[in-house]
């Protein structure tokens, strides 16, 4: 019998969870055992009775975003049956063998998502956990609308038995994911929003740590003296570039560190219908230097180095900047970069398990020409 896909995996998870929960629609008693048929691939699954074509809070989220067409589409899926209540189940992109990751949308009898991350062990919680805490305070804090938590929890008993996951439900935002053509414009709103962001929560001001510091010298100097092949553009120096990038990390003033989303790219917002940026996804947000949100932005945009050129300090953290004697703005980003790719190692080899070296590689010359742009 062949595996099943990891979109009929989700609803298994999501049919177990609904159960524990009083946040979601869930058949109760016998009425649990009654099942529906669902199209399916190995990301996505969603109900033979929705409507594709009906307006629905997220309705904007299932197109291509090239096309235009939905992708809630039944021809050529085969069909599962399952007892979960959700209407849409996508499987997360960073999803593994061992710890699944998906989204459930529950659109015809509730507004609301389920956010689910599998543990890898059953004693440590996932990043959902810490970052759905930081979340909970945010709601209304910020220029941005961050969708309410409702509700969160662990489910014990996944369907194969021993299992955990963590698991919240948040309200659905209605939108839509940001236009290929609207991407230049929407980038340079994002910054401007967490710019606002940073000055109504505030900032800090904190040296980069001896361990940051050693562990991303130590990353940086293997990726110039001994790169996988083809990592590297032509036209960059590495000896010079690594010696620039040394000086950096020896600069000992202080870094701008406040309450960071961690991913605030463009695959992590939506237009709402309302015209507001909708800011999800927080399991990253933690407090960290603010200039990884400003790289995470950066290279979410369609021309990263035309955005860098144009990159400058906020003017409402210029004041805190110069108080403290911090790195320069610019630098800061470059610094931030150099932390990112400490973990060049781990992401290569992912993408040689996976197949995709020349999307990675293509990646890698973008960050390092970049940094190459930010490095004095």
């Amino acid at each position: 019998m062949p595996a099943a896909s990891d979109a009929v995996r989700s609803l298994e998870w999501a049919a177990v969870i609904e159960r524990t929960t009083g946040s979601l629609p869930s058949a109760r008693g016998v009425a649990r055992l009654r099942r529906r048929h669902f199209f399916h691939d190995n990301r996505i699954a969603f109900s033979e009775r929705l409507d594709a074509a009906a307006e629905f809070p997220s309705s904007g989220v299932f197109v291509d975003q090239r096309t235009g067409a939905s992708v809630l589409v039944a021809d050529g899926r085969p069909r599962v049956r399952s007892a979960a209540a959700a209407d849409v189940v996508v499987a997360g992109a960073m999803r593994t063998a061992e710890q699944l990751r998906f989204r459930a949308f529950y659109l015809t009898e509730a507004a609301r998502t389920l956010v689910v991350q599998q543990r890898l062990t059953s004693g440590t919680p996932t990043p959902l956990v810490a970052g759905s805490a930081h979340q909970r305070v945010l709601a209304g804090r910020t220029p941005f609308a961050v969708p309410q938590v409702l509700e969160s929890g662990l489910s014990g008993r996944g369907p194969a038995g021993g299992a955990v996951a963590d698991w919240l439900v948040e309200e659905a935002v209605d939108g839509a994911a940001v236009r290929p053509e609207d991407a230049a414009d929407t980038v340079v709103e994002l910054l401007a929003l967490l710019a606002e962001t940073w000055r109504r929560l505030g900032v800090m001001h904190e040296p980069l740590g001896d361990e940051q510091r050693s562990r991303a010298l130590a990353a940086f100097t293997g990726l110039a003296e001994d790169p996988p092949p083809g990592s590297w553009p032509d036209a960059l120096d590495r000896p010079t570039t690594l010696k620039r990038a040394r000086a950096l990390l020896d600069d000992a003033r202080p870094l701008t560190v406040g309450l960071s989303h961690g991913d605030p790219g463009l695959g992590n917002v939506l237009r709402m219908t309302d015209g507001r940026l909708a800011l999800v996804d927080w399991e990253d947000a933690g407090h960290r230097p603010l200039a990884h949100d400003v790289l995470k932005v950066l290279m979410s945009a369609p021309e990263p180095r035309a955005l860098a050129a144009t990159l400058d300090a906020p003017t409402s953290l210029r004041p805190a900047l110069t108080t403290a004697g911090a790195v320069p703005w610019r630098l800061q980003v470059a610094l931030a970069l150099l932390l990112f790719l400490s973990g060049w190692r781990n992401r290569y080899f992912r993408a040689v398990k996976r197949g995709s070296v020349k999307a990675a590689d293509r990646r890698m010359h973008t960050m390092l020409r970049l940094l190459d742009d930010l490095l004095p």
